[in-house]
């Protein structure tokens, strides 16, 4: 298990999206994200407002989200649960390990809301934004089976976010304002990163 998990990483980390992935990838990422940002505006739960902090504060943000979430939801919901595409993997056992990735992946945010991150768990347990994560994982999850590349999956998470965060009203949503902030201060090494 530990030698699949070892390949399974090692693989989608060294290969990089190529053109043909990336025009594999057009009509599919731009239906599935004209379908999010609907659903989003719809419910009001995406409304234009740019984010009112510093420049600095913003690169901050930018800079921490392609780790966390970006990467590290990658590594675990995508990577570590589906069968990388040079394994040949049946069709069947594909969409079987899709459906358990997309599942954890929808269940790990209201999870994540009520243990270790109470300021998140309004915004977490609330449907639409589970709606539009689980319309995030596909996207996801489409872009990491066709191309192989963790980085592809990476980009358009952390991408994700932060037009999110810095541009949709997302930094609002979290009680204090951005419940992450500690993070950012612990990780970044600034002791007065502003909650409001």
């Amino acid at each position: 298990m530990i030698n699949l998990i070892i390949r399974r990483l090692t693989t989608a980390l060294s290969i990089f999206p190529t053109i043909t992935n990336l025009l594999e990838l057009i009509l599919p990422l731009t239906g599935l994200t004209i379908l999010l940002l609907f659903i989003g505006f719809q419910s009001d739960f995406l409304k234009l407002h740019i984010l009112e902090k510093s420049w600095q504060e913003i690169v901050k943000i930018i800079m921490f989200s392609f780790f966390i979430p970006g990467l590290s939801e990658e590594i675990v919901f995508r990577v570590l649960f589906l069968p990388h595409p040079t394994e040949n993997p049946l069709l069947k056992t594909q969409i079987i390990w899709m459906i358990i990735s997309l599942v954890a992946f929808i269940i790990y945010h209201p999870f994540q809301g009520l243990t270790w991150n109470p300021g998140a768990r309004e915004v977490f347990i609330n449907p639409n934004f589970l709606i539009l994560a689980a319309l995030l994982g596909v996207i996801c999850t489409i872009a990491y089976l066709i191309s192989g590349s963790i980085w592809l999956s990476v980009i358009i998470h952390w991408l994700a976010v932060v037009i999110w965060i810095v541009l949709l009203d997302g930094f609002a949503k979290f009680n204090p304002p951005f419940a992450l902030h500690f993070v950012f201060n612990f990780l970044l090494g600034d002791n007065h990163f502003s909650r409001v």
